[in-house]
C-alpha cells in the first residue's frame, strides 16, 4: 500500500519494481494525480508488461490472484519409457507432495519412493447354502464368464468329497462349498467392482437353492412304481405331459435356450413366426402383412423376413445375426431386438 506523496514514493516504487499497486488513505484528487502520474511513468513500456495501478474507494473489497509455477518429478515405472514424452500428454499416477518437493508415481512404486505403504482388505462371508455344485455350477456360469472351477484333493469336505472353488475377476472373487455343511464361503478383495461382484453371488447362491429351476435341476423322480397307459402320454388338446415337457427342457442345451428365447421375443412382435434349430443356429422365418418402408400390404401379398442366429460357443455369449428382408427398416429393427435380446441373456463379461 503506497501514500499519496509522489516525490517520496517516487524513488521507492522504482526500486521494487512492484506488479500491483494499490493506492489508499488519501485525499481523492492527490490520490488522482499521483495515479494519473504512475500511469504517464510506465506508458512506454508494452501493456502486458505494466503494473497495474488501482484506487479503489474505502471498503471495496479488492481480489488479488497470484498465480505460482509448480512442477512434479515423475519417477519410478512412469518415468522407465522409450519415447521421450510429448507437451499436453496425460500422465496417470499418484501425486505424493512432501517438504514442498513433488512427484508422481504409479501405485507399485509407492513403497520405493515414498514412506507410504499400499495395502488391501479382504472380505470372507459365509452364506447359507444347501444346494448341489452342479446347481451353482450352472448359475454362476450363466451369469459370469471365465468362471475358473478347482477341486481341492488333498482336504475333503464334510461329505468326504472334495472341496470345490469357483474363482473369477482374475481370483478375486472365490466362491467356495462342501467345506462345511450348509455353508458356501465368498471370499473377495475389497474394491468397487468386487463389491458388487460379492453382493451379486451372495443373491446368486440364495437364488440358486430356491429357484424353480433348482428345483428342477435337483429333483429326482420317487421310486413308487405307477403304471401309465400310453394313450395319457398326451392330454386331450394333443399337448405333451408335463413330466416330458420337463425332461425336454432340462436336456436343452444353453445355446438352444437362447435360440428359444429370441424365438418367444419375436412371437410377441408378429404373429407368424416358424422356427428351426441345428446345433448352435437357429432360423426365423417371419411372415407379416406391413411393413415400416412398404406399409401395409394388399391382402394376398406377404412380407417374408429371414434371420439367422448363430452363437460361437456352447455358452452362448457371442453370436452372428443376419436379417433378410425387402423392408430394410424392418430389417434394422429386427436385428437390433434380437441382439439386445442376446446380450441381454448371456453371462455378464468382466
Amino acid at each position: 500500500m503506497l501514500f499519496v506523496d509522489f516525490m517520496q514514493n517516487r524513488n521507492f516504487i522504482q526500486k521494487v519494481d512492484p506488479k500491483r499497486m494499490i493506492l489508499v488513505h488519501g485525499q481523492k484528487d492527490e490520490m488522482g494525480r499521483l495515479m494519473s502520474a504512475l500511469m504517464l511513468q510506465y506508458n512506454h513500456m508494452p501493456k502486458e508488461k505494466r503494473p497495474t495501478i488501482t484506487m479503489p474507494p474505502n471498503l471495496q473489497e479488492v481480489k488479488l490472484k497470484f498465480a505460482r509455477r509448480r512442477s512434479a518429478k515423475v519417477m519410478g515405472s512412469l518415468a522407465d519409457r522409450e519415447k521421450e514424452p510429448r507437451e499436453g500428454e496425460s500422465v496417470s499416477g499418484i501425486l505424493v507432495t512432501q517438504n514442498f518437493n513433488s512427484k508422481i508415481v504409479s501405485p507399485e512404486d509407492l513403497p520405493t519412493y515414498t514412506q507410504l505403504r499400499v495395502g488391501s482388505v479382504s472380505s470372507r462371508l459365509h452364506v447359507p447354502f444347501v444346494g448341489q455344485v452342479s446347481t451353482l455350477r450352472l448359475f454362476l456360469n450363466e451369469m459370469f464368464t471365465g468362471v475358473i472351477e478347482t477341486e481341492n484333493e488333498e482336504e475333503k469336505g464334510h461329505d468326504g468329497n472334495a472341496i470345490v472353488t469357483f474363482s473369477f475377476h482374475e481370483d478375486q472373487v472365490k466362491v467356495t462349498t462342501g467345506k462345511t455343511r450348509g455353508i458356501a464361503t465368498v471370499e473377495w478383495e475389497a474394491s468397487p467392482l468386487g463389491d458388487v461382484l460379492a453382493d451379486s453371488v451372495v443373491a446368486l447362491l440364495m437364488h440358486a437353492q430356491s429357484s424353480a429351476a433348482s428345483i428342477r435341476l435337483t429333483s429326482q423322480p420317487c421310486g413308487h412304481q405307477r403304471k401309465v397307459s400310453s394313450s395319457s402320454e398326451e392330454n386331450e388338446d394333443g399337448d405333451q405331459p408335463p413330466s416330458k415337457k420337463l425332461r425336454e427342457e432340462k436336456s436343452q442345451s444353453t445355446t438352444e435356450s437362447r435360440l428359444r428365447l429370441i424365438h418367444n421375443t419375436l412371437l410377441e412382435q408378429f404373429k407368424n413366426v416358424e422356427a428351426t434349430y441345428e446345433s448352435r443356429v437357429g432360423t426365423f422365418e417371419i411372415k407379416t402383412d406391413a411393413g415400416l418402408e412398404s406399409g401395409s400390404l394388399a391382402d394376398d401379398d406377404v412380407l417374408i423376413c429371414n434371420v439367422r442366429v448363430e452363437f460361437e460357443d456352447d455358452m452362448g455369449i457371442d453370436s452372428k445375426i443376419t436379417v433378410e428382408c425387402n423392408d430394410g427398416k424392418l430389417a434394422t429393427n429386427i436385428q437390433d431386438c434380437i441382439q439386445n435380446v442376446a446380450t441381454a441373456a448371456a453371462p455378464i463379461k468382466i
